[in-house]
């Protein structure tokens, strides 16, 4: 158990909470894919190479760290292959402690070292054949699914997400504001959703913030129970009244620091969807949104540093993916999605 851990689990006890992990697709030349016995789980099932996100840290440096803690192998992380939050996958630890995982699936590449199981932590290491996998659970499957057999781990490959779902919550810590009132403002790791939405003419969906006056997409915090997807579309309805359907996985942003006014603290996995209006008529709030919009990317209103180097990135991906959709004998790639670096929001 990570020191993160520990101190949520002494305040929030064993109750569901929403962690976030990382996990790897680790190959070898043969195509084989890597998993190892844990030593909490025994022979119920084997897992793949991965963790939980630490307190500033990015999805790449935790699974760079997770993968050499656990087996030896030093790996470059390579393109997303799925973002799993659904809560079909929830689960509870042998010690009792109940998770709703958002884990972030990565091809990996070795680049050296040998296999060496961490001690404590892992019984044993082995490839496998996609094929002839060992017992697995259904999360595991999942990413073998999505990550392996459709695209052989391409990095063109647009990125798995679980669609919009949602069950009725089985814990108290609904959202970060429930936690609150018992861990205080201290940073916590809380995994939340962006839509990002056009409309005919080109112009992004941006709205107003009651708080601070500046003007980003619509989105926030996951509650307990839904997946990202169903996040950004409930955010993007309750903030804007527009009903939407994710349609795209544009990217996912770990580690940066967000203080509100208030100082609350929160260190924030992000997944930013592209997404389609499906019904619904424009407007705000009346709570944390002051206004509503759509405009042009010469045109934008005032937004923080952070929003004004990235949306550029966004305004550019918009403008390929429809000059495909107007020429579809173009040779470019069916998928386009901007650099990871750039689409975080």
């Amino acid at each position: 158990m990570t020191s993160y851990v520990a101190w949520l689990r002494a305040g929030a006890g064993r109750a569901r909470l929403p962690l976030a992990y990382v996990t790897g697709l680790v190959r070898d030349a043969a195509g084989r894919v890597l998993f190892q016995r844990r030593a909490d789980f025994g022979d119920a099932w084997w897992g793949l190479p991965g963790g939980l996100l630490e307190l500033g840290e990015t999805p790449e440096a935790a699974l760079a760290r997770e993968v050499l803690e656990e087996t030896g192998l030093t790996v470059t992380v390579g393109p997303l292959t799925g973002l799993y939050s659904s809560p079909r996958y929830n689960f509870a630890y042998p010690n009792g402690d109940q998770v709703q995982q958002i884990t972030l699936c990565y091809a990996c590449t070795v680049v050296s070292g040998g296999l060496l199981p961490q001690l404590g932590e892992v019984e044993a290491l082995a490839y496998f054949v996609p094929n002839a996998l060992p017992p697995t659970s259904s999360w595991y499957a999942a990413m073998l699914k999505h990550g392996i057999v459709p695209h052989g781990l391409a990095a063109a490959a647009p990125p798995y997400f679980d669609p919009p779902e949602s069950q009725p919550p089985d814990s108290p810590w609904v959202s970060p504001l429930a936690l609150r009132p018992i861990l205080g403002p201290a940073p916590l790791v809380w995994p939340g959703a962006g839509a990002i939405v056009f409309d005919d003419q080109g112009r992004l969906l941006l709205q107003q913030r009651a708080d601070n006056g500046l003007w980003t997409p619509p989105g926030g915090a996951l509650d307990l129970g839904e997946s990202l997807a169903r996040t950004a579309q409930r955010e993007c309805e309750e903030e804007t009244g527009l009903r939407v359907a994710p349609t795209a996985l544009l990217g996912v942003e770990a580690g940066r620091r967000v203080v509100y006014p208030n100082g609350d603290e929160l260190s924030v996995v992000q997944a930013v969807f592209a997404c389609r209006v499906i019904g619904g008529a424009l407007r705000p709030d009346g709570s944390e949104v002051a206004d509503l919009g759509y405009f042009a990317a010469d045109a934008l209103p005032p937004t923080s540093a952070y929003y004004a180097a990235r949306l550029p990135a966004l305004f550019a991906w918009h403008a390929a993916r429809s000059a495909q959709a107007v020429a579809p004998s173009d040779p470019a790639p069916s998928h386009l999605s901007p650099p990871t670096s750039l689409l975080s929001l």
